[in-house]
């Protein structure tokens, strides 16, 4: 027997060397006993249904070990050896709707980010819902203004176009809205209502700004004389004095002056456009493209006398350069883009479909 270590417990140390013995003795002797036994003989005698009875189902899951037994299943491997199809066979849809909660589904979905992935103009264009729209909404003054709007643009591309070939200019392009370069070859190849619609945000043509500028002179000087016929009427009721505008010149001068700096100045401030800038499609913008300030505004009003005063050079200028800003655009970092609703004027323009019910009988495919 092997030599006791100084500190193992004598008893421990006796215990382990009997059991060595006992070993050494009766393994010769129960070898062969092992090797005569035959396992599958033995296997068929067990009565599986009384051993699974005698099994504690509750105590025999408490001693798994769950993280364990996880760990070591091979996800990718379980799913390759799933089979779909005979999946879905089981599968009850009936029941499996009904232990669906619909609140507590929606309550999940942002409502805001679905909407914001929805394409509206793709959605609109693939139904005829776009075109009824639009012509419940507009009637016969929109369809011409849409009209008038689209003409204008064409004389703003031929314009500008000829003022390019007078200038022996390299290249055909003309810049576009803020931060872009937009081939006007390629524009004119497009159909009128198409064509309107890729101008939109980009700047506006001479023909188009001019004629925004007459409707506004006439609309202001209309309305100033109306309101100065109104103090000198309300004067005169009020007080029992004629005031005469030709003893006071100076005075209605300034009052002109003033009532058209507020009607230009005001309007393009709250609104970014004239009842003119309206009418013709335009909008006014900074430079960046971004909207206009109140003391941008002010500051381009003030400014457009000078394109006057200087023989007209200041709306030269918007002719000449790419850009087409004059000179109180530069002078206030404005521009002029084109702005209106293009895409529904090319929607109303377009014919809706005949259904094969709204066909008369008889009538010729």
């Amino acid at each position: 027997m092997n030599e006791r270590p100084a500190e193992e417990n004598p008893l421990d140390w006796l215990r382990r060397g009997l059991a060595a013995r006992v070993v050494d003795v009766v393994a010769p002797f129960v070898q062969p006993v092992v090797d005569a036994v035959d396992v599958g003989e033995v296997v068929d005698r067990i009565d599986i249904d009384e051993l699974i009875g005698r099994i504690d189902v509750n105590e025999l899951l408490d001693r798994v070990d769950i993280d364990a037994l996880i760990s070591r299943i091979d996800v990718n491997e379980l799913l390759d050896r799933v089979d779909p199809d005979r999946l879905l066979d089981r599968v009850d849809p009936d029941r499996l709707l009904q232990r669906v909660d619909v609140d507590a589904v929606i309550g999940r979905i942002d409502v805001d980010a679905v909407m914001g992935r929805v394409d509206v103009n793709s959605l609109v264009s693939r139904t005829e819902l776009g075109e009824v729209i639009a012509r419940s909404t507009t009637g016969v003054f929109g369809q011409l203004l849409d009209e008038a709007r689209i003409a204008v643009m064409s004389l703003d591309l031929t314009v500008h176009g000829l003022v390019a070939r007078a200038l022996r200019r390299s290249d055909p392009t003309t810049q576009s809205g803020p931060g872009g370069i937009d081939d006007q070859a390629q524009v004119w190849r497009l159909s009128r209502q198409d064509r309107a619609v890729a101008l939109q945000g980009r700047y506006a043509g001479a023909v188009s700004r001019f004629l925004a500028f007459l409707v506004d002179v006439a609309l202001a000087s209309t309305v100033g004389s109306v309101i100065g016929a109104l103090f000198v009427f309300a004067l005169r009721v009020v007080t029992n004095i004629t005031w005469d505008a030709a003893d006071h010149r100076v005075l209605v001068a300034l009052a002109y002056t003033a009532w058209q700096f507020l009607y230009f100045a005001g309007l393009t401030a709250v609104a970014g456009r004239t009842v003119g800038k309206a009418l013709l499609g335009v909008y006014v913008v900074r430079s960046d493209g971004a909207d206009i300030t109140p003391g941008g505004a002010c500051l381009r009003t003030a400014a457009f006398p000078l394109s006057f005063l200087l023989l007209g050079a200041g709306f030269v200028l918007g002719l000449v350069r790419r850009d087409r800003r004059q000179l109180h655009d530069l002078i206030a970092a404005t521009a002029v883009v084109y702005a209106w609703d293009a895409e529904t004027a090319r929607l109303r323009a377009r014919p809706l479909p005949v259904r094969s019910a709204d066909r008369q009988p008889g009538a010729e495919e």
